[in-house]
């Protein structure tokens, strides 16, 4: 089952209430006042909420309510015992109740290291290129002008034969 965020309506409590309606739609005849006709709005669904709860929690509590991704109005009376309906508070907000598509290919697999394998360096051309930077090397060490030619010369020659 995937994972849906919920979203909650809520309203403040009114004296005198024993429930509240809740009306949704996307039409906005839901938010205009002067169209505005309680159960009899076009367009619309509602869920009647018993008691002193003030708030419904969408899709959990609602599971009526539209799913389609889309901005929705929605509208909250407060009902006396003997079912009086209150002018509505008008309210509007972004639903999106649907997940999106799974994914459909993927797999487990090692993951390269980032240095090569010990035999990469095995190679003949890897062995050569070591010789030739060891003599280089050496090279500097020994001879005291490519020495300073590599290293500069105003270094102390003390210096230079710590370096190996």
């Amino acid at each position: 089952m995937p994972l849906i965020r919920k979203k909650r309506i809520w309203w403040e409590p009114v004296a005198g209430a024993t429930g509240y309606v809740v009306y949704v739609g996307t039409d906005n005849n839901v938010a205009d006042p002067a169209k505005f006709l309680w159960e009899d709005t076009a367009g619309m669904i509602f869920k009647p909420v018993v008691g002193k709860t003030t708030q419904l929690v969408i899709p959990d509590e609602w599971p009526e309510f539209p799913r389609q991704s889309g901005v929705y109005r929605i509208a909250v009376t407060s009902r006396n015992d003997v079912g009086n309906e209150s002018d509505p508070l008008f309210l509007s907000g972004v639903f999106s109740l649907v997940a999106p598509v799974s994914p459909s290919k993927g797999g487990i697999e090692d993951f390269p290291s980032a240095l090569p394998e010990p035999s990469a360096f095995d190679h003949p051309l890897m062995s050569q290129g070591r010789t030739i930077i060891s003599r280089g090397l050496e090279e500097v060490k020994n001879n005291k002008e490519v020495g300073n030619a590599y290293l500069g010369n105003d270094l102390p020659a003390k210096n230079q034969s710590d370096w190996w």
